[in-house]
């Protein structure tokens, strides 16, 4: 059901945990809607089978697998609330990582809860009573501490997100097959799970919006036929009606039909498509410049924290089981990430200088403050 939780409204400009990316979080605000970001993710869940599908659509595709370990002592990155929000890790989890180490865009934990953000419209709350992190490490913090989308939910009342690049909503899926989708709107979360979620996709406009332009076509109680189009609405309703069109049972592999949905909604610019077999905790994808097929099992992976955390480039040329191929953590590489990709976004849009020198130094040193317990 929608839920909207209550907060104390403030001032965000006098928001504590934003100091880090303050300067360079207006300039995005310019540079990525230029850039054309246009994810398509769903859920897909067939009898015992649960699976969450998603195309990045963002002119950047580099980025770093990670396995991140249980037992980690974490502060949330940037923040001077007081008191600071801190954790320990409970979970492992496998990432998808495009700005650094502890900032995913996505991933699953070793209790099959994933979660993947897209970009969409986000009021996020304003400074109140609790401590704050940011709209990635938020990402991280779910697969490090929960197991459910009903513990995710739970969690905004201990918690908020302060912005500190963009703007963005989640799709939530866990091994029960609970599916939720988080948005933020004047302040507040709305979840829409159960009833209120009748079909488990989402772009980038706000998932209300998205429903409502859906019941305007053919098959979900309208007139207009089905396009081609790129715009968000579109790709949302080609979703929907390509999961529509299975027949369940479906025969053959489930994961191979979750990567033709995802052929449905590609554009000229997806760079990773990732489906994640929640059931069997399997990940697979590929990237625009890869297409062969790369498999990672969970249950093959340490977690421990007494193991490095790995490291895995997403645009690697190898290809099906992927354990062997991991690397362990590499600071250098992580900052060379950081650099690489907010050098291609200040090519992307003006003002022609980011003042990005400072937040990468910090981003990529973060991962060193986090411990084993």
């Amino acid at each position: 059901m929608v839920k909207p939780v209550m907060n104390h409204r403030r001032n965000a400009s006098h928001d504590p945990s934003r100091p880090v990316g303050a300067a360079l979080a207006v300039i995005l605000a310019v540079i990525v809607p230029r850039a054309g970001a246009a994810c398509t993710a769903f859920v897909i869940k067939n009898g015992g089978v649960v699976l969450l599908a998603k195309n990045l659509d963002w002119p950047v595709g580099d980025g770093y697998v990670f396995v991140n370990k249980r037992h980690v002592v974490k502060e949330a990155f940037g923040g001077t609330s007081s008191p600071p929000l801190r954790w320990t890790s409970e979970y492992g989890s496998v990432t998808f990582n495009q700005f650094g180490r502890e900032f995913p865009l996505g991933g699953i934990n070793e209790q099959g809860l994933v979660i993947e953000e897209l970009s969409g419209p986000a009021g996020y709350p304003s400074p109140d009573k609790r401590p704050a992190l940011n709209e990635l490490q938020w990402i991280q913090y779910q697969l490090d501490n929960h197991r459910s989308v009903k513990d995710v939910l739970k969690s905004e009342a201990r918690l908020r997100i302060s912005k500190l690049l963009f703007n963005l909503h989640f799709l939530v899926a866990d091994r029960s097959g609970k599916t939720a989708v988080v948005e933020y709107a004047g302040g507040k979360m709305l979840s829409y799970t159960g009833n209120d979620l009748p079909v488990r996709v989402l772009s980038d406009n706000s998932y209300a919006e998205s429903l409502r332009n859906l019941r305007m076509y053919k098959g979900f109680g309208g007139e207009r036929g089905i396009s081609e189009g790129s715009e968000s609405a579109e790709r949302f309703v080609r979703a929907a009606a390509v999961l529509e069109d299975f027949e369940w049972p479906i025969q053959g592999v489930l994961s191979d039909h979750a990567f033709t949905a995802l052929r449905s909604v590609e554009q000229t610019d997806t760079q990773w498509s990732i489906v994640y077999n929640i059931s069997r905790r399997l990940v697979f994808f590929k990237t625009k410049s890869h297409r062969r097929l790369k498999v990672i099992r969970l249950e093959a992976l340490d977690f421990s924290c007494g193991s490095p955390v790995l490291m895995l480039p997403v645009d690697t040329e190898a290809g099906w089981i992927l354990t062997e191929n991991f690397a362990p953590y590499d600071p250098q590489k992580n900052r060379r990430l950081l650099e690489t990709v907010f050098r291609k976004l200040e090519g992307l849009g003006e003002p022609s200088e980011i003042p990005a020198a400072g937040l990468v130094g910090k981003m990529s040193e973060y991962p060193a403050t986090c411990r084993c317990r």
